[in-house]
């Protein structure tokens, strides 16, 4: 199929670059141009495990190519993804602006160049009722006089899993306007109807599906973490025994003949620093803003959230406690993305932190092999000590803290912070290292009593 996409960024770019290498001609345009320039060079614009060299195989193959305008786009393709940005405001409610302005473009240019039929297919996140109340509006008139189909089609693509993800879905929503809608969808992901569950529905109940999905799992992160709180409390106990065997539970692990299958859902079910990224404190914040513009109260998702917000306070009282006055003490940050396998800092629990950290006066450095100091420096933080190494970050430090499962630290031990440190001493905010490696009175971790190691 010749198929389209509008908006270049995370969802939009994997999505062209998966849609291409299941043989759909797919033609993309942004109204960044280096973006576009990027994508030419066959250079991903952020980081991606095996999505870089699905990237060059594309577009060296012509499956996937760039277009200079939206009428170029709409010209070429007979449907098109529409994947821009939907924001936060002020009000934690989401910015529909780029996705109703991506509607009236493709409208416009869907009259312009005399198509007879088209179909927009929406990706971009979008609140429950944004199609019936802000999409219907702009196309109306329009679906009058052609054969204009529209569809809801949200993306379930995890950061650092996304490429594996869209080529092994669990999961294919659609949220057709009418019949026809439908088909023309299920006909681009005719690639995977073997093996996947395709549920067809209408756009309210699509739009809801995505936000039902990030609440639940940013609920049993919180979960997991409220655990922790409690556990800290009570000297001996080990949060993350306590979540290990709950994962054993039958009812969340399957055993069969003697084999275990374990859900991925149970990644969720790990004590930590707080979720972050694009999509979580966004997506829950966004559906409690709308559930109270409903008149409907969120109490379970307003705990979520405030459950995850106090996360890296637990991190920095921890440091008082260990470190006692840190004014001038040096201190090393090791992972600044807000998960393993991206570079994406939005909404990671390391930004907070290390604010708390500056201003009360340490002295701070910090690691992680996806970030370099000019991303570090788009999050406006400034003053930190960015490395590029491990050794260097925890030169003369007094102590560290990680905040990122990167496999570049699972061999920290004893005698990699003895080598580097002043003071040998880590808070492991992720539960990752084993205790067994450090000395008594080196290693501390989230969801463990501080009297303890």
């Amino acid at each position: 199929m010749n198929l389209g996409v509008l908006g270049s960024g995370y969802v939009g770019l994997t999505t062209a670059i998966c849609l291409a290498s299941i043989g759909h001609k797919m033609q993309i345009f942004d109204i960044d141009q280096e973006k576009i320039k990027n994508i030419n060079q066959k250079k991903l614009p952020f980081f991606e495990k095996d999505l870089d060299n699905e990237l060059v195989k594309v577009i060296e193959n012509s499956q996937l190519q760039t277009v200079s305008s939206i009428n170029e786009l709409i010209e070429k393709t007979d449907g098109c993804f529409i994947c821009v940005g939907t924001p936060s405001l002020q009000d934690k409610s989401i910015d529909l602006s780029q996705v109703k302005q991506a509607v009236k473009n493709i409208i416009d240019k869907i009259e312009e160049t005399k198509k007879k039929s088209y179909t927009i297919i929406i990706r971009s996140t979008i609140i429950p009722l944004t199609t019936q109340k802000e999409i219907l509006p702009i196309i109306e008139k329009t679906i009058s006089s052609l054969d204009l189909r529209l569809a809801i089609v949200p993306e379930f693509l995890r950061e650092g899993q996304a490429f594996s993800d869209f080529m092994n879905p669990d999961k294919i929503v659609i949220g057709g306007l009418n019949e026809k809608s439908n088909e023309f969808v299920k006909e681009i992901f005719n690639f995977f109807k073997e093996n996947v569950e395709i549920i067809l529905t209408n756009p309210q109940t699509a739009e809801m599906i995505k936000y039902a999905n990030n609440a639940f799992f940013s609920t049993l992160i919180s979960f997991s973490n409220e655990i922790a709180n409690i556990s800290e409390k009570v000297n001996g106990v080990d949060a993350f025994k306590v979540m290990n065997a709950l994962i054993s539970d039958k009812r969340i692990t399957t055993t069969t003949k003697r084999e275990k299958f374990v859900p991925d859902l149970v990644t969720y079910l790990i004590p930590g620093c707080g979720f972050g990224g694009s999509c979580f404190p966004k997506d829950v914040n966004a559906i409690t803003r709308f559930a109270s513009k409903q008149g409907e109260n969120t109490p379970l998702l307003d705990a979520v959230l405030e459950i995850n917000a106090k996360r890296p306070s637990k991190i920095v009282t921890l440091v008082q406690k260990l470190l006692g006055d840190i004014k001038n003490k040096r201190i090393s940050i090791i992972g600044l993305s807000f998960k393993p396998d991206t570079d994406d800092m939005r909404s990671s629990p390391s930004i907070e932190i290390i604010k708390s950290l500056k201003e009360m006066g340490a002295s701070l450095s910090a690691f992680d092999p996806q970030i370099s100091k000019e991303k570090f420096d788009v999050n406006g933080i400034g003053g930190v000590e960015i490395h590029s190494n491990l050794e260097d970050c925890l030169k003369n430090s007094e102590l560290v803290i990680l905040l990122t499962k990167w496999n570049d630290f699972k061999n920290i031990d004893q005698k990699v912070l003895e080598k580097n440190m002043v003071i040998p001493k880590i808070i492991d905010g992720r539960g990752f290292l084993d205790s067994r490696n450090f000395n008594e009175g080196t290693y501390y971790k989230i969801g463990f009593s501080t009297d303890n190691k």
